[in-house]
């Protein structure tokens, strides 16, 4: 009998797979960003880029034990299913692999996780000193 997870990760091996390098503004197209450094992100995270993927409520799996060729040192890679198996797209904002790519570019610098600690180390700098 094959359980659910083990169901969807043979259904998966057909769904697009996304590595954080295609988002990375520090590698260039030949190091395999994927997108125009004007939609890279600054070390984008699997999680990061999980949280995206919740957000449009498109089904994707986390392979932590994956690494992308061109950044062996990085682990981790995220097959999502962005059309459904009879070819209409899961999420209508999102129909194909690039213009997924692009989206994530644009929202994952916009997360809480990115936002919320620049905020409070601004705070911090800007308090009195102590006199000794």
């Amino acid at each position: 009998m094959i359980s659910r997870n083990e169901a969807i990760s043979v259904e998966a091996k057909k769904w697009k797979t996304i590595y954080p390098a295609y988002l990375n503004i520090k590698f260039s197209a030949q190091q395999g960003r994927r997108v125009p450094k004007s939609k890279a992100v600054e070390d984008p995270k699997i999680s990061e880029i999980s949280e995206v993927l919740q957000f449009f409520k498109i089904p994707h799996v986390i392979e932590m034990d994956k690494a992308y060729s061109r950044d062996w040192l990085t682990k981790g890679r995220i097959k999502v299913q962005i059309l459904q198996e009879n070819g209409t797209p899961t999420n209508p904002e999102v129909k194909n692999k690039k213009l997924l790519l692009s989206k994530l570019g644009e929202l994952i610098p916009r997360l809480k996780s990115r936002t919320a600690p620049q905020q409070s180390a601004s705070q911090t700098t800007g308090g009195k000193k102590k006199k000794h």
